[in-house]
């Protein structure tokens, strides 16, 4: 142990006096949670901005303009004065959607002749904003059509009691489990968070092993821990881990007590797990990189990308089910995508914790393939041939 505390108190000493070091693993983390927390602290998205032109001026329209403007996604921003100029503030970026009400719909809807028709023109650059308005407006009129026929129903005598059933004959009762509130909060702000983890994890990592080969100094790191390479990688990463494992429970603090994640699972303690395999997976992937590369820059920027890549390949931004089978294979490789099946399963689904233990097990196949790179890496930190590359 003695060995082991003397390789600690050399890292600590190095992490200290290595300002770039203090600024990636502790800064930029703090500074990047704060910054995701801050954009996503509303959760869902509001008042999305939409044109109307009303060429019916009628009780009717201004109705409909006034229930389209109550729905919380959308704000009615301009009403404009022909559909030409709607559209040109749909070029110009200025609105999401133009609701065109036409001439004569309130005449053609209360004279009982049907055919009214109101159209929406829905830009579709920006696709959670097109996908929200969709559903939203459809919902404004599926209400204001059962509204109108419930009244024409009861200017026939027929009372509102009845009437209701009678405009809207099968009733649709929607659940929404785990995130009923729609909120970008409770599934991708915690992708992010822990994405700028992994990446910080993996970067770091990189440089403190890389940085022994780059300076010349493995030998030295080495015969701290009395010769043993395992040992000194052991010393080395050890206050890295403790680091980061506090820095997920900052994150988790923030998510679960500020943000009001809801927590389903039936054990923290697995969340935790969880969040401290994927540290470990992430180094190990570094370690590996470093030894096989001998080359702390080169590594830096493999690791870096890999990380990056991980929130694409997750499932998390785009459905596991509408990728390529040869894609989906290759997300298997990325540790990522097994913590994000775990953090969904424990935090929002509240699976059963034996669940959690497949996820768990492909973590940790992750850090014992490191073990099969301890050679490679022992050859590159005693050999000075390895020493000084960039």
């Amino acid at each position: 142990m003695g060995l082991f505390r003397a390789s600690v108190r050399r890292e600590i000493r190095r992490f200290g006096h290595t300002p770039v070091l203090v600024v990636s693993a502790i800064v930029i983390p703090v500074v990047m949670t704060l910054l995701y927390v801050a954009m996503f602290w509303r959760g869902t998205v509001h008042d999305l901005p939409v044109a109307v032109w009303d060429g019916d001026h009628s009780a009717l329209s201004r109705q409909i303009v006034r229930m389209v403007d109550a729905t919380p996604s959308v704000e009615v921003v301009l009403q404009v004065e022909g559909i030409d100029q709607g559209r040109r503030a749909m070029v110009r970026g200025e609105v999401d959607a133009l609701i065109v009400i036409p001439p004569g719909l309130q005449a053609e809807v209360m004279g009982g002749r049907g055919g009214g028709q109101v159209a929406a023109e829905i830009s579709g650059a920006r696709i959670l904003n097109s996908g929200l308005l969709k559903r939203d407006l459809t919902t404004v009129f599926q209400a204001l059509n059962i509204g109108l026929e419930t009244q024409m129903l009861g200017a026939r005598g027929l009372p509102a009691r009845a009437g209701h059933p009678m405009a809207y004959p099968v009733a649709f009762d929607k659940h929404v489990l785990f995130n009923p509130y729609g909120s970008y909060a409770y599934y991708l702000l915690p992708g992010l968070l822990y994405l700028a983890l992994v990446i910080t994890v993996s970067v770091v990592t990189v440089y403190v092993v890389g940085s022994e080969l780059k300076y010349g100094t493995a030998g030295e790191w080495v015969e701290t821990a009395g010769g043993s390479v395992t040992r000194a990688l052991a010393a080395k990463l050890a206050p890295y881990v403790l680091l980061f494992g506090l820095l997920s429970l900052f994150m988790n603090t923030i998510l679960y007590r500020f943000m009001g994640l809801p927590f389903h699972g039936q054990e923290a303690m697995i969340l935790v797990a969880g969040n401290l395999f994927v540290i470990l997976a992430y180094m190990a992937m570094s370690v590996m990189l470093v030894a096989a590369t001998a080359n702390m820059r080169l590594s830096m920027s493999i690791a870096g990308g890999l990380a990056t890549a991980s929130l694409s390949l997750c499932g998390l931004t785009f459905p596991a089910v509408g990728m390529y089978p040869g894609i989906v294979a290759l997300a298997k490789l990325f540790p990522f995508t097994y913590f994000i099946d775990l953090f969904i399963e424990q935090s929002l689904r509240g699976a059963p914790p034996a669940r959690a233990l497949g996820d768990l097990a492909a973590l940790g196949v992750f850090v014992l393939a490191m073990g099969l790179f301890i050679p490679r890496l022992r050859r590159v930190a005693t050999d000075e041939k390895y020493y000084g590359r960039y």
